[in-house]
């Protein structure tokens, strides 16, 4: 399928001057590419945020716990 955008200028003579339009199409390795590269974006982005959340859980029961350390080794040896 050829597409093609015609110019036409108001006042001008029935001269038109047509030009093709040129589409970008990308191959199916670059669409594959880019797939995989969004996808480990999002796995790096839920191994970083679980990071976040285990670090925020710690200060939170450290600071809890008063800083002696005990409920940490109480609910690390639950797991």
């Amino acid at each position: 399928m050829q597409s093609k955008i015609r110019v036409i200028k108001r006042g001008s003579s029935s001269k038109t001057i047509s030009f093709a339009a040129t589409q970008f199409e990308k191959t199916k390795r670059q669409h594959e590419r880019e797939l995989g590269n969004r996808v480990k974006g999002w796995v790096a982005d839920v191994e970083q945020r679980n990071r976040l959340l285990r670090a925020a859980a710690f200060k939170l029961i450290r600071s809890l716990d008063g800083g002696r350390g005990s409920s940490i080794r109480r609910f690390a040896a639950a797991n």
